[in-house]
């Protein structure tokens, strides 16, 4: 199996946020939801059925990581990766994020102190570890 390893990754990443019960990016695509809705009254049912579906399947987190993983043991990569892009949720934007407020906000000491928390936290280590397996995932 070529994407074997993206495979364990993205399962063992699942089982993790499934056991810290991590949910994916519910909020900015609750956010995405409305301003649609506000936006573009015409198809704005549409446009908030195909979010509330999105929605349902970032709020399984750990479960769709599992199942992303399971499709692309399938061959399902692009399917996959998507899958797991919303289980992780934003997982990476926030890590990158908190990782330069807490450099900004305390310098190096701060940042070696919040890496330490997250080489702790079994909800971090799952969200890297779905992301190595969405990037390292290939079709061909």
């Amino acid at each position: 199996m070529k994407n074997g390893l993206s495979v364990a990754l993205a399962l063992i990443g699942g089982f993790l946020l499934f056991q810290v019960s991590w949910v994916g990016s519910i909020g900015f695509i609750a956010d995405i939801a409305a301003y649609a809705a506000s936006s573009f009254p015409a198809i704005a049912e549409i446009v908030t059925l195909i979010l509330t579906i999105l929605l349902y399947i970032a709020a399984l987190g750990g479960i769709a990581v599992i199942i992303g993983g399971i499709l692309i043991a399938m061959d399902r990569i692009g399917t996959g990766k998507f899958v797991i892009g919303l289980g992780a949720g934003l997982g990476l934007f926030g890590l990158i994020i908190m990782l330069v407020e807490a450099y900004l906000a305390g310098g190096v000491a701060a940042l070696t102190e919040i890496l330490t928390l997250i080489s702790q936290s079994i909800a971090w280590i799952g969200v890297i570890m779905s992301i190595v397996a969405r990037s390292r995932a290939k079709s061909e």
